[in-house]
Order: C-alpha cells, then structure tokens, then sequence
C-alpha cells in the first residue's frame, strides 16, 4: 500500500459521527398501558427478565427466559428499545428492520433473532443468548497487560466471522431477491465468543439493506468510530461487502498489535486517518508478525476498495492459506485454551449458549 495520504475533503469536518441517528424526543401523548422501566424479576410478554447484560444509546439487553414453558428453560438475549425512544418513529422503523433483517439470517457464526414483538409499546427482539465474553472485553484486558491475542486465536475469530458475513452478504429474500445487507458495525464489541468456542457476529441494528429504507440523514455517518471504512467515514450510501472487510481487517489487526490502529488526539485526526487508511502502526509494528500476515492485513485495509478482497469469501479463502502456511488449524483448539489461560470468562451463572432451536420440543403451560 502507498505509503502517501490522501487529502482529506473539507466537508469531512462538517460530517456527524453517530453510532445511531440522533432522535427527536416525540411529544408526550397518553400511554394506553403503564409500563415501568424493566427490572429484574420484571416480565415482558411471555419471557421473565434476569439481568441486564448491556446498555447502548436506544435499547438494553436482557437475559431472559420464557415463563410459560415446563422443564428446562433455555436462556435468551432479549433485546427492548428504552422506553424513552419507544415513540420515536426513526429509531422504531430503525428496530423493526434490524428484527426483519436478523430474523431471516440463520447461519452458526451469527446472533439469532428467534422472535420480534411489542410489550405495553416497547419493541423487543428474543436472541440467541452466547454465554461467554465480546472480544472487545478481551482487547482491553490483552492491552492492559502490554500482550496480543495469538496468531491462530486471532485467525480463528477472523475466519469465523467471514463464514458469517460471506452468509449475510449472500441473504436473499422468500421471492430470492439479494437483501444487498452491509453490517456497517463490525467491531470487537460486536463479535461474541461463547466457552465452546464459538464465535458470533451481533447486532444489525444499522445494517444497511437494498430492500429497506437506510434511514439515514444526508451527511450523517454510521458505525463505529476506530472501524469504518474509508466510504462509511464519507457517508456513502452505495456500501458493499467489501465496507465490511476493511472493518473486519481492522479488528484483525488489533488483535495481532495489541493496540489501535487508527489512533488520535482527537476525533478529526482520527476520521481523517481512517479516512485515508493510514496503517503505519501495522508497519511500525510489522517485526512482530509472521511475515505472510501482512499482505493480508495490507489487501484487507486497503483504501481504495477496488483494491481489497473482492468479497468476505475470497478474504475468508486468504486467511485460510496463511494459516495452513503458518501450521495453524482453524478449530476451536487455537482459541478456547488460551482464553480461559487468559481467565476472560465470567463465571458461570447457569446460564448456556443455544446450540438450537430453543423451543422445539417444548410444551407450552394451559
């Protein structure tokens, strides 16, 4: 990749970044039912609610499981928009199509959406609950101690997520008409790995589809700040796949550094580096890695996305022969050991990473 920046647009300065779309509050008008912000113990349709496992800006996740079943009761990810936005027409459209979009993925390395509904006006998504840990949370603890994740640790999680986007990207309709789905949100809060081994890509909550309205403001960008791509960071609408290989690419390469890539001392620094894909920390850092892993990282972060992976597949298929070059199996054999070594798991709390269809075979109480 050439080492020489690209002059960043004047109306970079002039963009907002917003991981979401920044409401307006609805007036108030007469509630039809009381509804209390969930609690533990609280309930919501036909699910009991535990304990909060994550707040964002405009919904909570829950763990949850169904009070109206006999026998073991497997536990779910449930997912409600905070009350305060729940009259919030934008965020609710923006609700529903994550629910339509996730509902119709079914893939191992993706989240699952089993059901979507509406409690005393509160939109909620039922998930698949991944017992385990973000590799956010593994990224921070790695960079605390001054380490970095293992060569084969870090492959296995990247190819994993691939085999998930490769099925995203590929989604098509009941009529089987393309969905055109972008995640615009790969990022290591977003990727869950479960004790097993498993590993997960989460929340299509700004996804962008070609069969759904983006609801995106002109000017506005989405995603995560530190991971979009160079065409996100500019608000273009015409995202593909390859959006999401440079995002995933740069997750990658945090975990073989052990620190950002795109770092600053401020936002703009930071947007315009992104901006112009200015990896010279990966080549600063570039002695650490077995030489046939920058290449790849190279082709990934590419600016120019003509240049990238031409898609998750052929990205997938590169990660795959540096491994074999490299004698690195891609199973779970390269991953789980070293994260419990790591002591990144929280403890148990009886809860467990759905393998299935969690209500088949149950039988509903009269």
């Amino acid at each position: 990749m050439s080492s020489q920046h690209s002059s960043i647009p004047p109306a970079l300065s002039t963009r907002r970044l917003a991981r979401r779309p920044l409401p307006v509050r609805a007036k108030p008008r007469p509630a039809t039912a009381t509804w209390r912000s969930a609690a533990p113990g609280g309930r919501c349709g036909r699910y009991q609610l535990l304990e909060v496992l994550g707040r964002g800006g405009m919904a909570d996740v829950w763990l949850a499981y169904r009070h109206d079943v006999e026998g073991p009761r497997p536990r779910y990810a449930m997912k409600l928009l905070q009350r305060k936005w729940s009259m919030d027409p934008q965020l609710r459209a923006m609700f529903a199509s994550e629910a339509r979009l996730t509902t119709a993925l079914h893939h191992p390395n993706l989240v699952r959406v089993f059901e979507a509904g509406e409690h005393l006006g509160v939109p909620f998504m039922v998930m698949e609950y991944v017992d385990g840990v973000s590799c956010a949370k593994i990224l921070r603890l790695v960079a605390a101690r001054g380490e970095r994740f293992p060569e084969g640790a870090a492959l296995v999680i990247c190819s994993e997520v691939l085999k998930g986007l490769v099925h995203a990207h590929a989604a098509r309709d009941r009529d089987g008409k393309p969905l055109g789905i972008v995640h615009r949100d790969v990022s290591p809060g977003n990727i869950l790995i479960s004790r097993s081994g498993r590993v997960k890509l989460a929340d299509f909550g700004i996804a962008r589809s070609t069969q759904i309205d983006h609801h995106t403001d002109p000017g506005q960008v989405k995603g995560k700040f530190g991971y979009m791509s160079p065409e996100q960071v500019m608000g273009d609408e015409e995202l593909d796949g390859r959006s999401d290989v440079f995002s995933l690419g740069v997750v990658m390469a945090e975990m073989l550094l052990g620190r950002r890539l795109f770092s600053g001392k401020g936002e703009f620094e930071v947007l315009t580096r992104m901006y112009e894909a200015d990896i010279a920390v990966l080549y600063q850092e570039a002695s650490r890695l077995s030489p046939a892993l920058l290449p790849l990282l190279e082709k990934a972060l590419q600016r120019d996305r003509k240049l990238r992976f031409a898609d998750a597949g052929e990205f997938l298929a590169a990660v795959a022969e540096v491994a074999d070059k490299l004698s690195i199996t891609l199973d779970d054999s390269a991953l789980v050991p070293w994260l419990f070594q790591l002591g990144v798991f929280p403890q148990q709390s009886g809860a467990f990473a759905l393998q299935i269809e969690p209500l088949e075979g149950q039988r509903e109480k009269r």
